[in-house]
């Protein structure tokens, strides 16, 4: 099974291939970009079907394809407790947000709390995520650089760049709509090199499937839960210390995929492409669905490599697990197991990955900066007949923002679990402001709504971090209840999410009654 580790020519068939079908779709879809609506909506007409797979698409990216497996070869099949929480948060979004986004009929959800509760609270929405998606973008860049800079030997900060700009190519030219139609395209490439890996890998072993589950099942790499009734262990349930415990993820992946669907526009824009919000629901209800089996595949691709590297140890595997770099197991067994030809699918299905992820960020970011900032701020530039070319730029000055945070967090030892802990001190004040716009009548108070989602920041640092230097005390004096010295990770977003939404409805403000009667239309 041990091949040349350079590129072949089929290899750099089936790449050029890949590159030259994301530009003729990228192409193709810039013919109808007329307006801001055709470039960041689709025109409000696009397929339910195939906003179903561009959802699921981008919330996948390279984090998936490398930190999945990752994550299964140094630990176990844990990171699927999330998805018990992910499927609530779904069918939340659909009962709570969905109606509210159409009913105002918005080009980006941050509008929305602009009319229900003022300026302030809009522009620190529309703040709070291109803060939050540059970081985590720039995160998931990284881990797609990584990869890549193993499979071809490269360094890297031009690999980060080099993602960045191909990125940018397409998505500059065809908007959404580009994004979701290639979406399809790369969603079925980095299924199937998934699958293939995992075959290939279970072939590769002496005694087949029987030696990959055997192995892996004496390793315990099967185990999702962690799970004690018993107070003092580790491994309680209510274990608000342990970022592993059965509560933490089934919250945390509640909650994040809550608010990453609900008030990330990164995601949402994807659903207000479709022509009414029923069909917008039916296309986020069926990417839960696909969730499970799609994790449970990436999973044992990462335990499928543990037994193949038992059952074939590699020295240079050997130092990646000594230095925790379990992230660059995946791309070195593609780099140096796999023949000609699929060797370049697997690239390819990386690829996907990544940019499924970085092209839809890309436009989001564009979208939020010229509808949230621009077409607010400044008459001259919002002027309708330069709208697409001022959107344009918005998607290069992004790029190019990525790329300068992806080189910054390209030497990260574990890239899936930091793209997580970003969104974690962030989502918590989106989620609370956005929950207090859709499930109150008040009309809030601007400035208050601004002061609850900046100071939600400090007290999920406080509570979150791992060192505190002279508050250390404080802090351990009023966690003593809780038997720790610190909150999980995975309860940042849980203290975000309630401190906003609490504090904001202390200082709420009564509804003058023709808003509250657009309230009640909205429900």
């Amino acid at each position: 099974m041990q091949s040349s580790h350079d590129l072949g020519a089929a290899d750099w068939i089936v790449l050029c291939a890949y590159a030259a079908l994301l530009l003729v779709i990228g192409l193709r879809a810039s013919r109808e970009e007329t307006s801001t609506d055709d470039y960041f909506l689709g025109g409000r007409r696009m397929p339910w079907w195939a906003v179903m797979i561009s959802i699921y698409a981008t919330s996948l990216s390279a984090l998936t394809f490398i930190g999945v497996p990752g994550a299964a070869y140094s630990g176990d099949f844990n990171y699927l407790q999330l998805g018990i929480g992910d499927l609530f948060g779904r069918l939340f979004v659909v009962a709570l947000l969905l109606g509210p986004y159409y009913a105002h009929r918005v080009t980006t959800v941050y509008q929305l709390l602009g009319n229900r509760f003022g300026p302030r609270t809009h522009d620190a929405g529309a703040g709070f995520f291109i803060v939050t998606r540059l970081l985590a973008s720039g995160v998931r860049l990284a881990g797609c650089a990584i990869a890549l800079s193993v499979v071809f030997g490269l360094p890297l900060e031009p690999t980060v760049a080099m993602i960045a700009c191909v990125a940018v190519a397409y998505t500059l030219t065809g908007g959404i709509k580009a994004v979701i139609w290639t979406d399809i395209l790369q969603f079925a490439l980095f299924i199937a090199a998934a699958g293939i890996a995992l075959t290939t890998i279970i072939g590769a072993l002496p005694g087949g499937l029987s030696d990959f589950t055997a192995i892996a099942a004496a390793a315990e790499k099967f185990k999702v839960f962690h799970f004690s009734l018993e107070p003092g262990h580790n491994d309680y349930w209510l274990n608000v210390g342990n970022p592993d415990s059965l509560i933490a993820g089934v919250v945390f992946g509640c909650l994040s995929t809550l608010a990453a669907m609900g008030t990330d526009q990164d995601l949402v824009q994807r659903m207000l492409t479709c022509e009414n919000v029923n069909q917008s629901r039916k296309a986020l209800i069926l990417t839960a669905v696909m969730n499970v089996p799609i994790t449970v595949l990436f999973l044992s691709v990462g335990a499928a490599l543990f037994v193949y590297y038992n059952v074939f140890p590699d020295p240079v595997v050997t130092e990646m697990e000594a230095l925790k770099q379990t992230d660059k197991i995946f791309p070195y067994f593609i780099r140096t197991a796999l023949p000609q030809g699929l060797r370049g699918l697997l690239i390819a299905g990386l690829l996907a990955a990544a940019m499924s992820s970085l092209d839809s960020a890309l436009n989001a970011l564009a979208s939020t900066g010229y509808v949230d900032i621009i077409q607010r701020y400044s008459r001259r530039l919002s002027r309708a007949a330069d709208s697409v070319r001022i959107s344009r730029i918005m998607v290069l000055l992004f790029g190019v923002l990525l790329t300068v945070i992806g080189i910054v967090f390209a030497h990260t030892e574990s890239i899936l679990w930091l793209g997580f802990r970003i969104t974690g001190y962030t989502y918590g004040a989106l989620l609370g402001i956005f929950l207090l716009a859709v499930t109150t009548r008040s009309r809030g108070c601007d400035r208050t709504n601004l002061i609850a989602m900046l100071s939600s920041l400090a007290v999920v640092v406080f509570l979150t971090a791992e060192s505190v230097g002279v508050l250390g005390g404080l802090r351990t004096a009023l966690l003593s209840p809780l038997g720790v010295d610190a909150i999980a990770w995975p309860w940042a977003i849980v203290v975000g999410t309630t401190w906003t939404l609490v504090f904001s409805a202390m200082f709420a403000e009564e509804q003058p009654s023709q808003s509250r009667t657009g309230t009640e239309e909205q429900r």
